[in-house]
């Protein structure tokens, strides 16, 4: 059984040994498109750089996981845009095929939508924050003024009083 790499490697943001190569960058965009192709003053997935941070999950992915992503994101770069759009519909499509066809399609639905979701929300590309903008989410952590919520439950900088049951 494979393990996940947890090797200094893995910690690193940006290029690393299991990063997307220029194609696969390119096919994940164009599915990332077809699922996202922006509107109502959204950017489109591609337009958000957001395919650059898949190199800091894929460190992370089991070589049984990443290894056939990356074959699918190849793919997706040679494929016309209709069979991208057929085959996310194909997956999405899970409740009308048999078992074990539908397991798989549910499986594979639910990575395709992880990825690019969870790529394209994360807004990384900070130097725009296009997504989260437009959105009106402002994701910050006020550690003073959760510090200061402490100090007033225990007395005591750092330490949240327990309530008695």
């Amino acid at each position: 059984m494979s393990t996940a790499n947890t090797d200094k490697h893995a910690a690193s943001v940006g290029p690393n040994k299991f990063s997307l190569n220029a194609t696969q960058l390119k096919g994940l965009n164009r599915l990332g498109d077809v699922m996202i192709p922006g509107g109502d003053g959204f950017p489109s997935f591609s337009e958000t750089n957001a395919a650059k941070g898949a190199d800091r999950m894929l460190p992370y992915m089991y070589g049984a996981d990443r290894d056939p992503f990356k074959i699918l994101m190849t793919t997706f770069a040679y494929l016309p845009q209709p069979l991208i759009t057929g085959f996310v519909a194909l997956v999405s499509a899970h409740k009308k095929v048999p078992e074990p066809l539908a397991g798989v399609f549910r499986l594979a639905n639910l990575g395709i939508k992880g990825v690019v979701h969870s790529l394209y929300y994360s807004d990384l590309d900070t130097s725009s924050g296009d997504v989260h903008q437009r959105m009106g989410y402002n994701p910050t952590i006020n550690t003073e003024s959760y510090e200061a919520h402490l100090t007033t439950q225990s007395g005591e900088p750092g330490v949240e009083k327990k309530q008695p049951n």
